[in-house]
Order: structure tokens, then sequence, then C-alpha cells
């Protein structure tokens, strides 16, 4: 079974909405209780300021009263701040943007069932998901979302449908390809032919399981001293987490030492500040390579993209138009413009795309290192 569609920046958008709004599993429970809990605090200091603004109108203003509005109003700032950074409306389009940058992304589509799997076709690019790997098939208001283990893949729009007949036999047809019942004898239409390029760098290689675990630890280290890393919130995180773990710290013992006894209440709140210190000091634990090398073991159980690079040799071409990865059946384009910084070291060859992925070389797959410096010269080039 086939579809072809024309998948636009607004249905996207709604689609990563839809995503972001399901109330499925604990983390997504608990982000919505964050989002409550700050919607209620700005609630209360909003009316806490209508009020003082009452009382200064009618003219019963008191002194006392300039700490309170001053603490209201830090209040209410900071509950909006939350409020916008937890927004799932910020998040979709934070996942649109992201996505703008990669060459034909929107535009026509193409989805079609095969004996393999799932395959997406747009622009020159072509990927093709085992039926084993989609972990859900979410419905709702006309979209149809495709998941994988490690989260939403593609977001199928209403307007790919003629109605609900061809919607249900595509969701029937989908079912039964992951009950082991897959299309057969599934007739694909040709692609559109590519323009042929001029390749500046044409690589062959295959990772083997302890040169990629390795190659990827160093990979994400350096990631981590990289201005893509460094942004403005990290940034602020960054700076806040030692004083405030400083000050958890102090106000702790400063309660467990007081004389007569805390109360529960006085010393659940000292631990909470510790907690928040604690936590705003985990940023850092990005640069521990034990608990990289622990990151990343878990990112490999959710990401079928690293397992897979694992499965067979591998073909990059570099040239004008950007990074195409080949697979057999697959393509995958990355502009220049997606690609924010390049790093060439002992190890390999690395591109740090902008939406936080990037393509690792290993040095075995250049000539000579000679050649890899100039493959990073070349890519540095095109960023310029």
């Amino acid at each position: 079974m086939e579809l072809r569609y024309n998948l636009t920046k607004q249905d996207f958008k709604r689609g990563l909405l839809l995503h972001e709004k399901r109330p499925k599993g604990a983390w997504p429970i608990f982000r919505k209780l964050e989002w409550l809990f700050f919607a209620a605090m700005a609630l209360v200091s909003g009316v806490l300021l209508a009020m003082l603004l009452f009382l200064l109108a009618v003219g019963e203003w008191e002194e006392d009263f300039g700490s309170v509005l001053t603490l209201g109003i830090v209040t209410l700032a900071a509950c909006l701040v939350f409020l916008w950074l937890l927004s799932a409306r910020r998040r979709a389009f934070h996942g649109v943007r992201m996505l703008a940058g990669e060459g034909g992304f929107f535009g026509p589509r193409t989805l079609t069932l095969t004996g393999e799997g799932v395959a997406v076709t747009y622009g020159v690019n072509r990927r093709v998901e085992p039926y084993d790997a989609i972990r859900e098939v979410w419905s709702r208001r006309g979209y149809v979302l495709l998941y994988l283990k490690s989260g939403l893949w593609e977001v199928t729009p209403p307007c790919a449908f003629a109605g609900a007949e061809e919607k249900e036999a595509f969701l029937t047809a989908l079912a039964e390809a992951r009950q082991g019942r897959p299309p057969q004898n599934v007739q694909e239409a040709a692609a559109a032919p590519v323009a042929p390029e001029e390749a500046a760098f044409t690589l062959h290689y295959a990772w083997t399981p302890e040169g990629l675990d390795a190659a990827l630890l160093k990979a994400n280290l350096a990631y981590c001293r990289t201005r893509l890393f460094w942004r403005p919130l990290v940034v602020l995180i960054a700076v806040l987490s030692i004083p405030a773990l400083v000050s958890g710290v102090l106000v702790l013992i400063g309660t467990l030492t007081a004389v007569p006894l805390p109360s529960a209440g006085e010393v659940a709140g000292a631990v909470g500040g510790l907690l928040i210190g604690l936590g705003l000091c985990s940023i850092w634990l990005n640069f521990i390579p034990g608990f990289m090398a622990w990151a990343i073991r878990r990112q490999k159980k959710k990401d079928g993209e690293l397992r897979r690079l694992l499965e067979g040799p591998i073909t990059d071409i570099i040239g004008p138009g950007g990074v195409d990865s080949l697979r057999p059946g697959e393509r995958e384009r990355t502009l220049w413009s997606q690609v924010g910084g390049v790093k060439s070291a002992d190890w390999g060859l690395i591109l740090f795309r902008r939406d936080r992925k990037m393509l690792l070389f290993p040095p075995e797959s250049f000539a000579s290192r000679a050649e890899q410096e100039a493959a990073a010269d070349y890519a540095r080039a095109r960023l310029g």
C-alpha cells in the first residue's frame, strides 16, 4: 500500500503538538504536573498583584506591602518563563524549526508498506524501518503517528487519506504487517531521478562495536565543548548550579543544627533546595567519561540509527550539496546548512549537526590523515 501526500510545516507542527500533549508514560505525566504547578503559582501571583494594585488604588497601601509586591512580581515572571519553556507548542515549534533545514523534508512525500518495512521517501532521501522497529501506531484527529523506540518517527496528516475508509485500510494493513504478514509483491513507483553531483570525497567503511563505542564516547565529549552544546539555557543552568548547590547544602546544615529542632516542613524545604541544586549540577555529568559511556549505551538500546551503523558497509559521499549517506535501499542527505561544527582528530572526523545529531567517520575511511584533514577543511569552507 502506498500513500502520496504533501507534508506542510503546519501539518507537521500539529502532529508534533498531538505528540507532545498525549499523556502517556510517567515522564509526560510528570511534565504535565510540573506545568500545572507553575500555572497555579502564576495564577496566585497574578491574584496577589491584583489585590495589591487595588489596595494602592483605594489608598490603603502600607509600607510593608512593597516587599510583597516585589516577591509577587519575581514569582510571576519566573513562572511565566517556566511555562514558556514547558509549553508543548514551543517544543513543537522547535521541532519544526530544526527539521526545516533538512532538504526536501517538507513537500511531496511517499509512504509505502513494503516487504521489508515502512519506506518513507522525500526529496533525495529514502529511509526504511522494519515493522518490528515500530513500537506504536497512534491515530487522532485524522493524523497517524508512527513511533520508534526512540520516539516519534513519522507524521502522516489527514490529507494523505482519501477518506476514512482508506485510513482504516492503511491501519489494518500496517497492523497485519507488524504481526508478521507484510504485503507481498509490492511495486514501488520509481523515485525521481537525482541530478548527479561532483563528489569531493567518497568514503567506504564499516563499524565494529568496540570502535563505534569508543568513537561515540570521544565524539560526544567533544560535542560538550562546542557552542552547539552551550546554548543560552545550558549556560544559565551551569551558572546557577554551583551557587544553588552550595546554598542548598548550607541551608540544610543550618536547618538540621538549629535549636530548637526544626519542624518537618522546614526540613522538607531544606531538602528540596538541596535537590534543586543537585538537579542543576547534573549538567556537569556530561563531562564525565563514565557517565557519558552509560548514556551512550542507554541511547543505543533506544536509537535504531546507532544499531544500524553496525549492520554492514556504509558509503558516504561528501560534495558541494552536503553529505549523502548510502545504505542498501536507503539514502539520507545532510545539507551544509544543517551542519554547525567540524572536528577532526586521530579517532576520526565529526560533523556536528544543528539538531544535536552528528555524522561520524572513522579514520579508516580515509586513505591517510592528510585526506581526513582535507575533508575537514572542505567541510569548514562550506560552513563559512
